[in-house]
């Protein structure tokens, strides 16, 4: 009789845990989200993922910051609820102590370095003038994983803005830079014959993240059933690009007014090629330990100061996974 009744219990619980979830969900109306600049192609599943997300009761407030640094500091402090950045800064901020974790990825790393054709492999770059984004970013890692692992001292400039890079790779200003794909392009198709990818870092490091969805540890402890509708919308968008990519460019030009309508096409095929939004949330934890890893050999992290399960909360992205499958 007792088992029956604990029986009966359990298939009440399961019955009502949809209606558990959705009304917390409901509860948390507003939800404040960093980013770490102003809006590209990679922001695009998101930023649909709001409006999807308003229509069923939770408002998503985009605030953009102009680096990366603020946008984490601006969710530490209470500012913002969740956001997106490297997984270097999110990382590094766990390892300065900082009470954020890894809830998802954004995009997977797109990143190669693009020089003039005249430098043909990367020991060439010994002395040379090679932009990165920021201390702290996966543009630092990348670069600084090659001096390394290539022994060169390249002349390191810092210049904020993967657009702005490429236009001083393009004017002789630098001779090397990390740049995003559809500034890739842009360079290809503005001065043809002049550049080339040096090396591809999205398809040598493949299971290096890149940015990533965080929130405070205590935020998404206590807002779970956000986070998870948060993840949840942004993965139906993920996987609503793979079955029709064509959304991409339907809502490009909305979200970024300034883009260049000739390589948006390009650049979604680039995005779906490398599977650059990841249907399935991309923080797994053989990705998760294999990009500490990295960042480690690239001098960013000390070894052995961030483990996987102090960096990443992917609890919320596998109960999502568990209700909507896995793709």
């Amino acid at each position: 009789m007792a088992k029956s009744f604990s029986r009966l219990i359990a298939f009440a619980l399961a019955l009502a845990a949809p209606w558990i979830w959705s009304a917390e969900a409901r509860a948390q109306k507003k939800v404040v989200f960093a980013y770490p600049s102003s809006a590209d192609m990679g922001d695009i599943p998101s930023l649909l993922a709001w409006e999807r997300l308003k229509k069923r009761g939770i408002e998503v407030t985009p605030k953009f910051f102009p680096k990366t640094d603020l946008a984490v500091h601006a969710v530490v402090a209470g500012e913002a609820d969740m956001g997106s950045a490297a997984g270097i800064a999110v990382v590094k901020a766990v390892e300065s102590g900082l009470n954020v974790r890894i809830v998802g990825e954004q995009v997977r790393n797109e990143w190669q370095l693009v020089t003039p054709v005249a430098i043909k492999e990367p020991k060439q770059l010994d002395g040379k003038r090679v932009g990165y984004h920021a201390p702290v970013t996966v543009t630092e890692a990348l670069v600084k994983w090659m001096a390394r692992h290539y022994k060169i001292a390249p002349n390191w400039m810092v210049i904020p803005g993967s657009e702005v890079r490429a236009e001083a790779l393009m004017r002789g200003q630098l001779d090397a830079t990390p740049a995003e794909i559809a500034d890739v392009l842009n360079i290809l198709q503005a001065k043809p014959g002049q550049f080339h990818v040096l090396i591809s870092y999205a398809k040598i490091f493949p299971q290096l993240i890149g940015s990533m969805y965080f929130a405070r540890a205590d935020y998404a402890r206590n807002n779970s059933a956000t986070v998870e509708a948060v993840l949840e919308a942004i993965l139906e968008v993920h996987r609503e690009v793979e079955k029709r990519p064509a959304l991409v460019k339907e809502n490009a030009l909305r979200f970024l007014p300034e883009a260049k309508p000739g390589l948006i096409d390009a650049t979604a095929a680039t995005y779906r090629e490398l599977r650059i939004w990841d249907a399935n949330g991309g923080a797994d934890k053989e990705r998760g330990e294999a990009s500490v890893k990295f960042f480690e050999e690239a001098g960013l992290l000390k070894k052995g100061s961030v483990s996987f399960p102090q960096a990443f909360d992917i609890a919320p992205l596998e109960r999502v996974l568990r209700r909507i499958g896995k793709n």
